[in-house]
Parts: structure tokens; C-alpha cells; sequence
């Protein structure tokens, strides 16, 4: 993990308690499909059950606790599999106290002016103002001491710019997806800046049952973790199975 200033030291005392008592408020804002991108180049489908509370609680240091995730997404209308896979994982994260701010996609219209041909892009709405504006309420609300931008994108620049700008005492951590460079346009207003490393992401994995409630006092159902995303030693075993009884 890389950082522009080193992390404070942590004291243990006797009985297990650890220095400072009171812990700095983090919060973690996440350009959703930013990390999914990064996530995906490494076609490794299982890393992308991430359980985002969890790999906050790894990327934060013992002197901070984890009080806010907020993830910010959209679902695009495709095939239905991809649709329920992204829904599923949505309440997922929803079930482990992520706040999923959705926002939409819109199809547009694009072409060759040399060749005439043509076609149509589906293009997100609403997932970058979503993020600034859960920043900047969060902020105006003070309910984080550090706030970590899990992005690297630089349109979130002027979100940085105005945290840091409206509320200098307030820590900005610039977090960028594995595989990425630092945004250097966010690096230079960021206090720190830290990158996500596959051992935090293999560390975090939602498990394979997720209970989910609808309403506080309904009895909980089971959101199961999609085949596509299951861990490489199932798929192994599957494929040995597979094998014995065909066999």
C-alpha cells in the first residue's frame, strides 16, 4: 500500500485495547463501476462478490472506525442473468449496512461522419453526482473525520477540490482500484493516497449466503452468490464431479 504521509502508529496496552481510544470517523465513497472495471481486467469473476464494509475495514487503519460505505452504481438494461446477478449483489451490500445510491442509463446515438455507419451506446447517468453530492451532504452533516474516494477518475476531481476547500480539517484519502494509476489531478489535492492491493480484495469476499431482510421485523431471505462468482476451488470441484459421473 502506497501513501503520500505515513499512517499513524497504533499502541497496544495491556488487555487488548488499543491507542487512540477515540478513533477518527471513516467514510468510503465508491465510483462503483470504476472499481468494477479495474476488478474485471483481471478476469478473475469471483473478486467481483466484494463485500465493500469489509474491504473498508481492511484499507483503514486500527486508528479509525468504519462508519459509512456508500456505493454508487447503476443497472444497466441487458440481459436479465446480468440484471438479477446486479440486483443480487446490490442487496447484498445492502445487507451489510452499504448505502447503494443507483442511477440510470441512457442510450445514445453515435457514428463515423467517413463512413456513415452508426450505432447506439448506453451511457450512465447520475453515478458521479450521486457520489459528490453524498460527499458534500456527508461533509455539511459532519459525519466522517476521513473521508477515502475509492475512484480513478478525474471528474471527481472538483468534489475533492471543494471537500478540501469547504472543510480543510477534514482528511481526503484518494483510494485507487487495483491495477490503476493514482488520478494526478485528485492525487495533488488528496492528504493521503493508498491503493487497493488483491490481498484486500481476496480477504473481503461476501460468503456464499447472504441473509437479507426487506422490512426490520420480516423473516430474513437468502441471497445466494451467483455460479459465475464462485471461488476457483468450487468450479474445480465441480469440474472433478463433473468428470467422476460421466465417467
Amino acid at each position: 500500500m502506497a501513501s503520500k504521509q505515513g499512517q499513524g502508529k497504533d499502541t497496544t496496552r495491556a488487555g487488548g485495547w488499543h491507542l487512540p481510544l477515540f478513533r477518527k470517523r471513516a467514510a468510503f465513497y465508491i465510483d462503483g463501476f470504476n472499481l468494477y472495471h479495474a476488478i474485471d481486467a483481471y478476469k478473475r469473476p469471483y473478486l467481483k462478490w466484494l463485500n465493500l464494509k469489509a474491504l473498508g475495514r481492511a484499507i483503514a487503519p486500527k486508528s479509525e472506525v468504519v462508519k459509512r460505505i456508500v456505493w454508487c452504481s447503476a443497472i444497466r438494461q441487458q440481459n436479465k442473468s446480468k440484471i438479477k446477478r446486479h440486483e443480487d449483489y446490490m442487496k447484498a451490500l445492502q445487507s451489510q449496512g452499504v448505502l447503494c445510491r443507483m442511477g440510470h442509463f441512457v442510450h445514445a446515438q453515435d457514428g463515423c461522419n467517413a463512413c456513415g455507419h452508426s450505432w447506439q451506446l448506453s451511457v450512465e447517468k447520475q453515478g458521479d453526482v450521486n457520489l459528490a453530492l453524498s460527499i458534500a451532504a456527508d461533509a455539511e452533516d459532519d459525519l466522517f473525520d476521513v473521508c477515502y474516494l475509492v475512484t480513478a477518475d478525474g471528474d471527481h476531481a472538483a468534489t475533492a477540490r471543494y471537500l478540501k476547500q469547504r472543510f480543510p480539517k477534514k482528511k481526503l484519502v484518494l483510494v485507487t482500484p487495483p491495477g490503476r494509476y493514482h488520478n494526478r489531478h485528485i492525487e495533488r489535492l488528496a492528504d493521503e493516497c493508498v491503493e487497493i492491493e488483491m490481498h484486500h480484495i481476496e480477504a473481503s469476499l461476501l460468503p456464499e449466503m447472504t441473509k437479507v431482510r426487506k422490512r426490520l421485523l420480516a423473516r430474513p431471505t437468502l441471497i445466494e452468490r451467483p455460479e459465475p462468482y464462485d471461488p476457483p476451488q468450487l468450479l474445480e470441484k465441480g469440474h472433478l464431479r463433473l468428470i467422476v459421473n460421466n465417467g
